[in-house]
Formats: structure tokens, C-alpha cells, sequence
């Protein structure tokens, strides 16, 4: 049995490690491992990024481009308690400044309806050795520095995010496979997160269920009936202030609260190392996705 597996048999709650910044330049081995989540406080403090990333500032640079962005009929995003697949994923479209001022006016509950994140418009791909830079967002990237943490090569994508304060991210696993490095460049974030051995438990949505989103759990963390179950677990708690990182493995769940008044981020994404840590290639998450992905047809 796996370390991830064991965790996930028992339950409580973590608090995830925290290393100082100065260790930087030791830590790419650790995260390679990919064995426990660790946040890295004030790892990017020196980045411009942190200062300008203002709602201002941003306007200013990119106000003008036309985004989508994610819209909840609450604070859930996705809402997975909304009747069907299009209240579940609204989308919004308008100059980003216009979304700026969604997140930045108004009562909290109507500014905790919006989110932007990659999956409307990503900062750099990279496939097959080729890196796309989204030629919209790219002088954001002017203020956001190369994280000598993992090989270049490996990297996967770039997301920015930016949210008013309510928003929370459902529970969900990245099902790219891939290690991720969240950096919080403005505001403030709370995240529980569970090891790969605990999708099991959480219950996941299935084929064959109205909801195609199998990275994703049916569970809702805020509904206080569902206690016994995330109690049921181990899960690690984090909070990002600004300037810190943290480090997701590969196949953890993940569930985020976004706390500040106005938060930005960027993740990178990279690939981990085929079949040199088995915490990575062998677990619960990484076999479910193996078959899910063996069951497709294109």
C-alpha cells in the first residue's frame, strides 16, 4: 500500500508543510516525489507581478481583451447542485475590465458569481516540445518569472486565475496528470485537499452519469451533511497569503475558498518523471483515469 493510500484510510486533518523561500533551489527534488502537498511562503515576494497586479494595473494591460469567463448561480464553480449541464457551466464574455469590475463592484454574494481561469484562456501551452503563448495575455507573462523547480521541458501549462472574494473551485483532481505550482500573486486562498486513495470515498462522478465531469466529486464540502463523509479522511489544509506557493501532486484532490477582496494566480502545470515515483503513477486516481481513458472513443 501505498503512503497516499495509507493517509487516505485514516482520517483528521493535516496541516500542509510550510518551508521558507531560502530553500528554494532544494526543493525540486522533493516536489518531484510528489508525495505530500507543501506550501512555500513568500517563494515569489521578489516577483513584479505581486506589486503591480492590481486591478488598475491589469486594466490597463489587458483591459481591453475579450474573455470568457466562468458564471455560478452562487459562489460554486462548477455548481454541481444547479438542474442541468448549462446552469452547471455558464459561461460570461466581455473586455476584461469589464470582468474586473464584476469581481470588484457590487455585494460580495453577486462578485463571488464570477471566476476567470485557463480554461477560458491559457497564458503558454506547451505540446510535443512546442510552447503557444496566448498572444491576448501575453504581457501579463512580462511580470511573472521561470520557476527553476522542475525542467522546463516538462512544463504543460500556464493558467492565470483572478476572483472577487466568496468564490470557492468544487473538489475536484486535475486529470492532465500533472504535478501543479499555485502561485498567489494577490489575496488570499484557503484549500483543503485530500490524497489520491480518498476518490473512493468522495464519490466521483461516473460514465454514465448526467454529469461528465469524472474529475469531479458529487460531494459538496459546504453542506454540513456531508461532515461524516470528508471526515471520513485525512485532508491536509492550506492557506496561501501573498507571495506564496502551493504545491499540488499529481492525482491529489483539491477543493479551493478564495478569501481575499480581489485574488490573482498563476499555475503551472508540468509533467512528472514516467514511472520513477511510484507515488505518482501508482494510486487510485492515476488507475481511474487509466480506465476512463481506455473506455474512450474518438
Amino acid at each position: 500500500m501505498t503512503q497516499a493510500s495509507s493517509v487516505a484510510s485514516q482520517s483528521g486533518s493535516v496541516e500542509v508543510e510550510r518551508v521558507s523561500a531560502d530553500r528554494l533551489a532544494s526543493l525540486a527534488r522533493k516536489l518531484e516525489e510528489g508525495r505530500a502537498p507543501l506550501v512555500i511562503d513568500g517563494g515569489v515576494n521578489a516577483w513584479a507581478a505581486v506589486s503591480r497586479w492590481n486591478a488598475e494595473y491589469l486594466a490597463e494591460r489587458i483591459g481591453h481583451v475579450e474573455v470568457q469567463y466562468k458564471v455560478s448561480s452562487g459562489s460554486a464553480h462548477p455548481d454541481f447542485r444547479q438542474p442541468s449541464l448549462p446552469h452547471m457551466f455558464t459561461r460570461g464574455r466581455a473586455p476584461f475590465r469589464d470582468f474586473l469590475r464584476l469581481i470588484g463592484d457590487g455585494p460580495l454574494e453577486a462578485r463571488a458569481r464570477y471566476l476567470f481561469t485557463g480554461d477560458e484562456q491559457f497564458l503558454v501551452r506547451r505540446r510535443a516540445g512546442t510552447s503557444l503563448i496566448n498572444p491576448d495575455l501575453a504581457p501579463l507573462l512580462d511580470d511573472v518569472q521561470p520557476l527553476d523547480l522542475f525542467d522546463a521541458e516538462r512544463l504543460y501549462t500556464v493558467w492565470a486565475w483572478f476572483s472577487g472574494p466568496g468564490v470557492r473551485t468544487w473538489l475536484h483532481y486535475d486529470n492532465n496528470g500533472c504535478h501543479n505550482l499555485n502561485v498567489q500573486l494577490h489575496g488570499q486562498k484557503r484549500c483543503t485537499l485530500f490524497p489520491p486513495g480518498a476518490v473512493s470515498v468522495l464519490d466521483f462522478f461516473r460514465p454514465g452519469d448526467s454529469v461528465p465531469a469524472y474529475n469531479c466529486s458529487r460531494v459538496d464540502v459546504d453542506d454540513p451533511t456531508n461532515a461524516h463523509l470528508l471526515d471520513s479522511v485525512t485532508s491536509f489544509e492550506a492557506t496561501l497569503h501573498t507571495g506564496d506557493l502551493l504545491f499540488i501532486p499529481a492525482h491529489w484532490l483539491h477543493t479551493f475558498w478564495h478569501d481575499g477582496e480581489y485574488n490573482a494566480n498563476v499555475n503551472f502545470w508540468w509533467k512528472p518523471l514516467a514511472h520513477e515515483h511510484p507515488e505518482v503513477d501508482n494510486n487510485d486516481v492515476a488507475r481511474r483515469e487509466f480506465q476512463l481513458n481506455s473506455h474512450k472513443t474518438y
